[in-house]
């Protein structure tokens, strides 16, 4: 081990540097640069026994460029002032988790933190043109309709009170109706709420805005861009409590607003029930199961229609005479919808 001290090996370096340099003056320098690391000491008074000891505070490394004379210093930090700004930021981040916290125990549960310290509070999609204006008028007054309906006929189904929301807010709200751009707005509206709706436990608030939502999707497929030959009210129907015994699966429910909304903010409760079981729905009154709920992976649909579901062949047949009329129905438009597209292929072609 070497017994020089720091000022000596700072001269040895110092030698060795000024050797190459006049190598390198007189053309038998070396290709690459050669660096030269020269620790260096401090050099500090005790205060209690006031006797001058050498202690290491910081050390530095003078990288010495031969090619470039160039030299660039090297801190290491010691250990105390490491520990302190550790300290520093784990009391900023509890801080910040106890805020957070606040936040969602008062029911913002979709509130994040930013770096900043300023809350963010996610919307779910849903920007502010869907509070104001013709669009948010008309998803008060549809949803005020469909409940009106609901309450003048206690024996009325969904699909009943759905249409009667829509015959009595069609006149006055006819610019919504007939424009697709104005009815993706009063959709994300309802898959806003009904995300926030989740992330609050609310399920039945929920499923009121995913049939909504389900509904207005299916009368701009169906009616606007004709991109289907019926709506599909299996698709209405599996989100909405039929009867008080039947309520639509929670896997179902979140996967749903899951796959629409642009936020992650249903990504940890989507794990944590999709394990459910998906359910659904046999059409036939008098089905052997309470009240038709079956799993879905169970079901048929209707070869002819596809818009109806069964849990066995025998239900199929004896829902025959109630389903024959509306499923003849259903065949012929889905039979006129395929040869026009034909037609239309055809065409382009």
């Amino acid at each position: 081990m070497s017994t020089d001290t720091p000022n000596q090996r700072i001269e040895r370096s110092a030698r060795v540097f000024n050797a190459r340099e006049r190598e390198r003056s007189s053309g038998r320098s070396c290709l690459q640069s050669t660096y030269l690391y020269v620790p260096f000491m401090y050099t500090v008074r005790e205060k209690r026994k006031r006797e001058p000891r050498q202690t290491l505070l910081a050390q530095h490394f003078f990288l010495l460029d031969c090619m470039h004379r160039t030299r660039i210093i090297f801190f290491i930090m010691g250990r105390k002032r490491n520990q302190g700004k550790a300290r520093k930021a784990a009391r900023a981040k509890a801080k910040e988790a106890e805020e957070l916290a606040k936040l969602q125990r008062s029911g913002l549960s979709h509130a994040k933190m930013l770096q900043d310290g300023t809350v963010q509070i996610c919307t779910h999609g849903s920007g502010p043109f869907c509070y104001e204006g013709i669009c948010h008028e008309f998803v008060t007054a549809f949803r005020e309709e469909f409940y009106d309906a609901a309450d003048q006929d206690d024996d009325a189904d969904l699909s009943s009170c759905l249409i009667a929301a829509e015959d009595a807010t069609k006149d006055e709200f006819s610019e919504v109706w007939n424009d697709s751009d104005k009815v993706e707005i009063a959709i994300t509206f309802f898959l806003g709420e009904g995300a926030q709706h989740i992330l609050e436990g609310e399920y039945d608030g929920a499923r009121e805005k995913a049939v909504f939502a389900r509904y207005l999707e299916q009368h701009v497929a169906f009616e606007l861009k004709q991109t289907q030959a019926t709506m599909n009210w299996v698709k209405i129907d599996e989100q909405w409590p039929m009867w008080d015994t039947m309520r639509g699966d929670v896997h179902t429910l979140v996967k749903f607003f899951r796959k629409r909304v642009p936020c992650k903010c249903l990504d940890e409760k989507y794990e944590q029930v999709k394990s459910i079981t998906k359910m659904g729905r046999c059409c036939n009154a008098e089905c052997p199961i309470p009240c038709g709920f079956v799993e879905r992976s169970k079901t048929m649909y209707c070869s002819r229609c596809r818009n109806i579901t069964y849990c066995s062949r025998e239900c199929q047949k004896a829902d025959w005479s109630d389903h024959k009329e509306t499923c003849n129905e259903c065949f012929a438009r889905i039979a006129d919808f395929e040869a026009e597209q034909q037609h239309d292929a055809v065409q382009q072609s």
